[in-house]
């Protein structure tokens, strides 16, 4: 049976033989506890090996476990030798650095059969921040105007060696782009995550350069800014300043002056039509760039970028900026806040969670929600959190994880990445306590939960607009209750705007609660079937999504609504905040009928079954 490898660079032998890292195992078992990113499947570490002689050095490891069969299909169906993805990220390294191009230095990299498949590379940290960092800081304190220019040089340059070597990076993320020497005043641009490298087209180099523009895009890139890379980029500097002729008659004799001065403006004349070609040409390639750009919604637009590299906005708590360690085995994922109270509670393995009894708030087909207390360790109040669980797997579900080349993603786990996406929006909603999952036979059986902090003090929309906005209005609550449909309907905009959508977008599932500074918070929550489009978000969902917040605005015995609440000024008044426009065109109204159509089916199915189910839905 094949054992463990572990292939270690020449120049970092003796550092991890010093350290006792330099087998596989030892290696991949460093790394455990030290982890900055995570995923089911793989995962980033980073630890610090010290030198005999010299200050600590910082490496990379990122781990992965399991094979992933879509990765080995892609390979056969493009003719090519399955590899795994350290081997091909170590191999894709060493050619770049054959060919003169900047990129992070690799340590190492292993592979272990045994059981279930384990890898590893291993690669020396850059120092620097990435270049999405450093925008980050660069749109809230302005750097110098000649380091900006030398840091878009830098960035111009490195696209240009990895073309010409015959490269191209479908990861050319600010993110991906490290700048060392920046604090210094000397950037140099340096490649990092070189996993996907593919021989380079021109379809291809525009698309790198596209995607860098859209993940730059979000820290004010000026138009000067990508004129200056595209031209560097092309190696078509502009020339000096145009020569003037000079005044020469009466000095040196009509004959000879005019001479002089006929050369000089044939100069002038060849500097003003290179100048006119290289503005042509980095134009029609920024338009190249552009174009590109605009066909990248999903993907290319890097969803991952804001939430890796951004601050929280108030009142937003998002699990990418929170601290997740591994519990259980990794089959749990806890949010180290909540640490000790899931300990004191006993709640320290998925076996715990799934068993543990509590009040319950909503049953459902393999599908269970209750709301449990966690003792304070310090003596304080206990603090409430909602449990839901995942038991059972529709058949749709199942069939599609058995057909699909993608590895499983379990129901808790989706719920949580909405979480995600809705911070990156700014959109408060629920608080990742604990994630728990567990797929057998591929997803076709699944236990999985997620914990998450109860909102203190919020009410669902539909229950707050009855209590407070009933019967004859003050000029004071007229005015908030505007001021909340036009935000409710600003949430609904940036959602579909980011082509999301929530599937399930009644009133109940946006809580409203007053923060400390007295202004109202609007939290969107039951984010399970929260859906990314990654070519675009269709009609279709957004008819989906309004026409169940119109539902949940009628009252019935569906909603919180039990009078007329809302009116019909109140619904256009939604509507124009949510189309950003003081008059309906003919597409505006439309769309709104398609709405109003759509809200009328949901209610037409909803009494159905109600009456088949004795009046509960």
């Amino acid at each position: 049976m094949p054992m463990a490898t572990l292939t270690i660079h020449p120049g970092f032998r003796a550092l991890l033989q010093a350290a006792g890292l330099d087998t596989f195992d030892a290696l991949f078992a460093a790394a455990e506890g030290s982890r900055v990113d995570g995923h089911r499947a793989r995962g980033v570490s980073r630890i610090d090996l010290s030198p005999p002689d010299g200050p600590p050095v910082g490496v990379f490891v990122k781990r992965r476990w399991g094979a992933d069969a879509r990765l080995r299909w892609r390979d056969l169906l493009r003719l090519r030798r399955p590899m795994t993805p350290a081997r091909r990220e170590w191999r894709n390294v060493l050619r770049l650095k054959r060919a003169g191009i900047a990129v992070s230095a690799p340590v190492a990299w292993g592979f272990d059969p045994q059981g279930e498949p384990r890898a590893l590379t291993a690669f020396r940290e850059v120092g620097g921040p990435s270049l999405a960092e450093w925008m980050a800081t660069d749109a809230g304190r302005p750097a110098p105007a000649d380091l900006r220019s030398r840091v878009i040089r830098a960035v111009a340059l490195l696209a240009r060696h990895l073309h010409e070597a015959g490269w191209s990076f479908p990861d050319f993320y600010a993110k991906h782009i490290y700048l060392p020497g920046v604090a210094v005043g000397e950037p140099r641009a340096v490649l990092i995550d070189v996993q996907r490298l593919q021989w380079a087209t021109g379809g291809r180099k525009v698309g790198d350069l596209a995607r860098l523009y859209v993940s730059a895009a979000d820290y004010g890139v000026s138009r000067r800014d990508c004129a200056r890379l595209v031209r560097t980029y092309l190696g078509r500097e502009p020339p000096g300043p145009l020569v003037r002729p000079p005044n020469l008659m009466g000095r040196l004799g009509d004959e000879l002056g005019h001479s002089i001065v006929h050369d000089t403006m044939s100069r002038a004349d060849d500097e003003r039509r290179q100048r006119r070609a290289i503005h042509d040409e980095a134009k029609h390639l920024i338009a190249r760039i552009q174009a590109a750009a605009a066909r990248m919604p999903g993907r290319g637009r890097d969803p991952n970028l804001i939430a890796a590299r951004r601050s929280p906005a108030p009142g937003v708590a998002s699990p990418a900026h929170e601290t997740m360690t591994e519990m259980d085995g990794g089959r749990l994922l806890v949010n180290e806040a909540f640490r000790p109270a899931l300990v004191a509670a006993g709640l320290t393995t998925l076996d715990a969670l799934m068993r543990i009894e509590g009040e319950s708030y909503r049953e459902g087909f393999g599908r269970s929600t209750v709301r449990v207390e966690l003792p304070d360790p310090a003596g304080g109040p206990p603090r409430a959190v909602y449990l839901k669980r995942y038991t059972r797997v529709l058949w749709r579900l199942q069939l599609r994880r058995t057909l699909s080349l993608n590895p499983p993603v379990s129901r808790a786990r989706h719920e949580v990445r909405g979480m995600v996406r809705l911070a990156d929006l700014g959109i408060p909603t629920m608080r990742c306590v604990a994630l728990g999952e567990d797929l057998p036979r591929r997803g076709r059986e699944e236990r999985s939960c997620v914990v998450t902090e109860e909102i203190s003090g919020a009410t669902q929309a539909d229950d707050y607009f009855q209590a407070h906005f009933t019967g004859p209005l003050s000029r004071e609550q007229r005015a908030e209750k505007r001021n909340l449909i036009i935000r409710i309907a600003d949430l609904a905009r940036r959602m579909h705007g980011a082509n999301l959508s929530h599937r399930d977008f009644y009133l109940c599932h946006i809580l409203i609660r007053r923060a400390d500074d007295g202004e109202r918070l609007l939290h969107l929550i039951d984010l399970q079937r929260l859906t990314h489009h990654r070519h675009g978000i269709g009609r279709r969902w957004i008819v989906k999504d309004l026409a169940a917040l119109l539902f949940s605005s009628w009252p019935g015995p569906a909603t919180g609504i039990r009078s007329p609440v809302f009116t019909q000024a109140d619904r256009v008044r939604f509507a124009r905040a949510y189309l950003k426009t003081d008059r309906l065109t003919a597409d505006h109204k439309d769309l709104l009928r398609a709405v109003s159509a759509k809200a009328r089916r949901i209610a037409r199915h909803d009494a159905r079954k109600r009456r088949r189910t004795g009046g509960s839905a």
